[in-house]
């Protein structure tokens, strides 16, 4: 594999970022929509809304996480929320995923946050093992719920 790069996106590769953030967004059986991506992920970069980490091959992105900032008013600290994590297909399982995650991992260490906070679709047991090869445990603590409007 040729040098793999891992690094915080910035706004001037928003039309790298497009057509993986699509692909990610059709796995989840959405429907194809660039245009929209890309307002999306602009809005992200225009208001710092989000942090975006993309591994780069040569000039092409292979794979992106996406972490939103929540709170934890109890423990009076950031957590980081990993909202979105995608490895394109052909590079799955040739640890892409596993050097992206360590760039989020370092990213949290230096903001200084409690920790990162993910979830996962009941059916995807390659997630699953994963996550749990990163280091995550399912919460026992807390129960999450989700109210859809």
């Amino acid at each position: 594999m040729n040098k793999l790069t891992i690094r915080q996106a910035t706004i001037q590769e928003l039309s790298k970022l497009v057509p993986i953030f699509d692909d990610y967004r059709e796995c989840f059986k959405q429907t194809k929509n660039p245009v929209m991506v890309e307002q999306f992920l602009f809005e992200k970069f225009e208001h710092l809304e989000s942090v975006i980490f993309i591994a780069l091959l040569e000039d092409e992105v292979v794979g992106f996480a996406q972490l939103y900032p929540v709170f934890s008013s109890l423990t009076l600290q950031r957590v980081w929320l990993l909202n979105d994590f995608f490895i394109a297909e052909e590079f799955r399982g040739s640890g892409v995923g596993t050097q992206l995650f360590a760039s989020v991992k370092e990213f949290t260490l230096l903001t200084k946050s409690k920790g990162i906070e993910l979830s996962v679709e009941h059916t995807n047991e390659k997630a699953w093992a994963f996550w749990e090869k990163q280091g995550f445990k399912v919460d026992e603590e807390f129960r999450y719920y989700f109210y859809k409007i």
